[in-house]
């Protein structure tokens, strides 16, 4: 039998009594030597670390900034130029789509030293085909319950440089143009500018012009016409000093019609005026207007909208530089991303809306409460289609449709890209 042996517990020593401390006097210095404070040595190693994180930093944020350049800055594309018309023989030419120039025409070229630098409209043949596209224009409205009789159109095929053909309805008929007018403005600005009729520098004008066209700004323009015809809004004039302004203002006028733009008036501002707290004409602009029961508004027909996009495209109106520069202001981005969230936007309602995104557009819009109009240029990148289309309707009915515009675009487009290039007929 084992007996389990157990170990015996040792004896635990006494503990030392804890002698109460004495008072507290200076330490005494080890003579240890004193230890040195570590201190980080950098290597090359360390160095090159730094250096590749740095080079990774910056290389991302270039190629970010490469990567984000196209939603930052949207460039429109190069406007293009139509080929000038070849010359065709006198029984191939109808009547142009511009009025006629009056008699008395050779005497006011002479009188004014700011008029418009293209004397002689242009000259298409008139063409059969293209009239019945028009026509087939009209009844797209009238499908819709549109009348006919406020409703103005001017088609102007480009596509063949021997043919330039036009077509037309009730294009040579003078119809409020809301603010196609500010186009006009435009090509005055320009013109004052390289005569040097206004002395600033353009870059003041920059915001202005931009505003004016991309976004029909009101304000913007009322800067832009007074700044051309030297005059400003305000308070009722009397005698001799409301004639001055008035033969100022009408310097707009003139300088159009001298160039066979018959009976052109853009003198109105476009309302309201936010900067002037207007909301319509007060003081010497209502005096501009003449009899309150018979107001004196802006008129155009749209053959002369036509003539203007023409000779901006063909680089003829003010000056290459100049009509280049106006291209690019009248550019419109077709992509619904572009304009779908934008409430200002010229597309929706109007003859870009149904056209394919990647064509060149360029226009300008007019729209109130009374009326929809617009002159556009559009052009393919194949070339089979280049043409002017100008729509103006004066009328309520057309102001509420947003269908109309649309719908007689894609008809135009389709029929003359699907033929392609005119020939004479």
């Amino acid at each position: 039998m084992q007996v389990e042996r157990r170990r015996r517990p040792r004896p635990i020593p006494p503990r030392r009594p804890i002698e109460p401390l004495g008072p507290i006097g200076p330490r005494r210095q080890r003579s240890q030597p004193p230890v040195q404070s570590r201190r980080r040595v950098r290597t090359k190693f360390s160095r090159l670390k730094y250096r590749n994180i740095l080079c990774l930093i910056a290389g991302a944020m270039a190629i970010g900034w490469i990567v984000t350049i196209p939603f930052r800055i949207r460039r429109p594309p190069e406007p293009p130029v139509i080929l000038a018309q070849q010359a065709v023989s006198p029984q191939e030419t109808l009547s142009p789509p511009t009025i006629e120039p009056s008699e008395n025409l050779a005497a006011r070229q002479s009188e004014p030293t700011f008029s418009y630098n293209i004397k002689t409209p242009p000259n298409p043949v008139y063409s059969q085909e293209l009239q019945g596209i028009v026509d087939e224009a009209v009844k797209i409205a009238t499908s819709k319950g549109l009348p006919a009789e406020p409703l103005s159109i001017t088609l102007f095929d480009v596509s063949n440089a021997k043919a330039h053909t036009f077509a037309g309805y009730q294009n040579q008929t003078l119809r409020f143009p809301a603010s196609v007018a500010k186009l006009f403005w435009m090509a005055a600005f320009y013109s004052a500018l390289e005569k040097g009729i206004i002395t600033q520098r353009e870059s003041a004008f920059t915001n202005d012009l931009e505003q004016m066209i991309r976004v029909s700004n009101n304000d913007a323009a009322s800067r832009i016409l007074d700044k051309i015809t030297d005059t400003k809004s305000g308070g009722r004039l009397a005698g001799e000093e409301l004639q001055t302004w008035l033969k100022k203002r009408n310097q707009i006028n003139s300088f159009f019609q001298s160039a066979g733009y018959n009976d052109i008036r853009i003198t109105t501002k476009n309302y309201p005026i936010h900067y002037l707290k207007q909301e319509g004409p007060i003081g010497r602009d209502l005096q501009l207007r003449g009899d309150p029961s018979q107001p004196i508004r802006n008129q155009v027909t749209t053959d002369q909208a036509a003539r203007l996009i023409y000779e901006i495209y063909t680089r003829q109106a003010v000056s290459s530089v100049a009509s280049r520069k106006m291209a690019y202001l009248l550019t419109r981005d077709l992509d619904p991303k572009a304009w779908k969230n934008d409430p200002s936007n010229s597309i929706q309602g109007f003859l870009g809306e149904s056209l394919p995104t990647n064509i060149y557009f360029g226009s300008k819009v007019g729209y109130t409460s009374k009326s929809r109009s617009e002159a556009a240029f559009v052009r393919t990148l194949d070339d089979r289609a280049i043409y002017i289309l100008v729509v103006f309707a004066d009328d309520p009915a057309y102001a509420k449709d947003e269908t109309a515009f649309p719908a007689i675009s894609r008809y135009v487009f389709d029929r003359l890209n699907a033929r392609g290039p005119s020939s004479l007929p």
